[in-house]
């Protein structure tokens, strides 16, 4: 009699079980990890499976870690989920307008309260709030954040913007100017790159972490110290699908200042951002806001004769 080798035994990880349910009718089958690629052609097997032509429908899958009914939607949650399904996968198929969540409203319990009024009063009928019906998202995705917050100094901030592929631009500009700085020889006046304006309505403008006069210290972890506003366009440019850029913020009340446990952390920027990021006694912050102010207001009063850089020559329109 053979024994089985130890290799029969093993249990191939590029193999993976997805069990389906929809309604009463539950479905089980053997997938390759590398045989789907696209939550599309996850979505056609799942509608061919369970006979489910022209009949939208919604797909969720339980997470293995923590229980939760999380949807499938897109390409990002589809390769999340494929990625923490072992040793299965187990879906939830739901048709369009029958999900719970867009029955009862996402995270709402369907369970109405009766309250003793109903039965004392019966003639009062209370007036009920329109139901407002809240479904899965369909594409979500995120488009900015907040990173390093326990590495950047207090008074500066590193932001990410994410386009996902867009052709719609970042939507601000940038300028250069001039900021004062703490250098080991003291107050030192040194050339920076500014935020000029932001676009209405752009994406810059939508996540409120960008404003007007915010100093840009660094794209993508290069420092911007010692180069023109034209090489900074072109960092940002080549970089405009996944954006860090480190700011100082010209209002610094909306930097969270102190925090907490944030005595002892150095920062990951370079030798010169750290210098250029210690803010100066409250007098001096006033003139370089001030400053900041002017040089933004005398760009459109100066006359041709004198050699300036109008706002919009550093656009970016990533």
């Amino acid at each position: 009699m053979l024994k089985p080798s130890k290799a029969s035994n093993r249990i191939d990880k590029n193999r993976m079980e997805i069990k389906s349910k929809l309604d009463a009718e539950f479905r089980r089958f053997g997938l390759d990890r590398s045989e789907l690629s696209s939550f599309e052609e996850f979505h056609n097997l799942i509608e061919k499976f369970h006979k489910l032509n022209e009949i939208p429908f919604t797909i969720c899958y339980t997470d293995p870690i923590h229980g939760d009914l999380l949807p499938i939607n897109n390409d990002d949650n589809f390769a999340r989920a494929i990625n923490s399904a072992w040793p299965l996968l187990r879906l939830i198929i739901q048709k369009k307008g029958e999900s719970c969540e867009e029955l009862n409203g996402y995270g709402t319990s369907g369970k109405r309260k009766k309250f003793l009024s109903q039965y004392l009063l019966p003639s009062v009928v209370p007036k009920g709030r329109p139901h407002i019906s809240i479904s899965l998202p369909e594409d979500f995705r995120q488009v900015s954040s907040i990173i390093d917050v326990d590495v950047v100094p207090e008074t500066c901030r590193r932001v990410r913007l994410v386009k996902h592929g867009s052709d719609k631009p970042l939507g601000f500009y940038i300028r250069d100017g001039t900021s004062v700085r703490v250098t080991p020889h003291g107050l030192e006046k040194v050339p920076g790159i500014f935020i000029s304006r932001l676009v209405p309505g752009g994406l810059a403008e939508s996540t409120g972490l960008l404003a007007v006069n915010d100093e840009v210290l660094e794209v993508n972890g290069i420092e911007v110290a010692g180069k023109t506003l034209d090489q900074v366009t072109d960092m940002m440019v080549a970089n405009s699908s996944n954006l860090i850029i480190t700011i100082r913020p010209a209002n610094q009340s909306n930097v969270g200042f102190p925090r907490r446990g944030s005595v002892g952390h150095s920062s990951q920027m370079s030798h010169g951002s750290q210098h250029s990021n210690q803010s100066l006694p409250s007098d001096d912050d006033h003139y370089e806001e001030d400053e900041i102010r002017d040089h933004t207001v005398s760009m459109c009063q100066e006359t041709p004769e004198k050699p300036s850089v109008s706002e919009d020559d550093g656009v970016v329109t990533l």
